[in-house]
């Protein structure tokens, strides 16, 4: 088995995805999971062999691409709204002010809580 990937000349780390080589004395090879777009346009160039394809199967990979490109599409959608935040900066005060908001606004979060457990603790025992 190689270690270097024939697509792209790049060292075949956890992520690989073994192809079979044609009429070679390996069954297999490996070779990059991105890279197999490329190797499957043109195995030859590889060190593979060119594998006839049905009309099923070229349906098949038509439809997979198509579906590839919708995904490529809606994931760039999804990135493009997204918000990364990528650093927070508040001066001491405030954050004290913060703090002590939150604690009042969980108070009666608290209080709706113990009033719920002492009702489950009194069917309950």
């Amino acid at each position: 088995m190689a270690e270097i990937c024939p697509v792209c000349n790049k060292k075949i780390g956890f992520n690989d995805e073994f192809v079979p080589m044609a009429g070679s004395g390996q069954p297999y090879f490996e070779i990059h999971v991105s890279c197999k777009e490329d190797f499957d346009a043109s195995p030859e160039e590889y060190g593979g062999k060119a594998i006839k394809k049905t009309e099923a199967q070229i349906n098949l990979e038509k439809e997979a691409s198509e579906q590839r490109i919708i995904n490529q599409k809606q994931q760039q959608r999804i990135e493009e709204k997204s918000v990364h935040v990528k650093s927070f900066d508040m001066p001491f005060g405030e954050m004290v002010a913060f703090i002590f908001k939150w604690t009042m606004a969980s108070i009666p979060t608290a209080i709706f809580l113990a009033i719920l457990f002492l009702i489950f603790t009194a069917t309950f025992t």
